[in-house]
């Protein structure tokens, strides 16, 4: 008995299964994983995840006081009229506010020289000289008379008397060098009990160093 296999070539059904495979090959991304899914957004990702920079998201940073003691300038000049060598401290408020000074181992104590922050270098020596120094005991807290409040653009001086034996004659040269005990951006009768009796420990103070202008001297 012989059988015969029809033809599929025009079937209605081979049209459609062609048409289906056809119609998969042009559009791959209906075979993709999860198509037709609803993608939801993460909103509890971190900025890292979602690739967001610090521009995007800015950190709170503490407001810092600016400091006065960069704009307190320390100059010397030699005392000409004097029978022994001396020089003329001056410090001088560059900043556009008043400021109050603790005199207290400043550019302007009188006791600056014992107090080791002038630093003497006679000409050809190696360094400065060792002077002897003296530790002294301080009034505290300290009183209006140790405080002096600068106007901008305004200064105050001090002088420095190299006793007999410091200097001998020829040519030496003089810096000061040191740390403000604390420094107020405020006139003198503004400055808070609690500041006065701990100005480390208060925001109102700024401490710092200090460093003259050096100063060639002839004796």
């Amino acid at each position: 008995m012989e059988v015969r296999m029809g033809s599929a070539r025009g079937s209605p059904r081979a049209f459609i299964f062609t048409f289906f495979v056809l119609f998969l090959a042009f559009h791959p991304a209906l075979c993709r994983p999860n198509h037709g899914a609803i993608l939801k957004r993460d909103t509890g990702s971190s900025n890292q995840e979602r690739d967001i920079g610090p521009v995007a998201m800015p950190e709170q940073r503490d407001v810092v006081a600016e400091s006065p003691i960069p704009g307190l300038e320390v100059s010397l000049t030699q005392v000409k009229e004097t029978s022994t060598p001396a020089v003329t401290v001056t410090v001088t408020n560059k900043n556009n506010f008043a400021v109050t000074l603790l005199t207290y181992d400043s550019p302007v104590d009188r006791a600056a020289l014992k107090l080791g922050i002038v630093l003497i270098t006679p000409e050809g020596a190696s360094g400065p000289l060792a002077l002897p120094r003296i530790q002294f005991r301080r009034i505290w807290p300290p009183g209006p008379e140790q405080l002096v409040t600068l106007a901008p653009g305004s200064e105050t001086t001090s002088e420095i008397q190299f006793g007999d034996g410091i200097l001998k004659s020829g040519q030496a040269k003089v810096v000061m060098k040191g740390k403000w005990k604390a420094v107020w951006k405020m006139v003198k009768e503004d400055i808070g009990r609690a500041s006065l009796d701990d100005p480390d420990g208060n925001a109102d103070a700024f401490q710092g160093d200090f460093l003259s202008d050096e100063l060639e001297i002839v004796v």
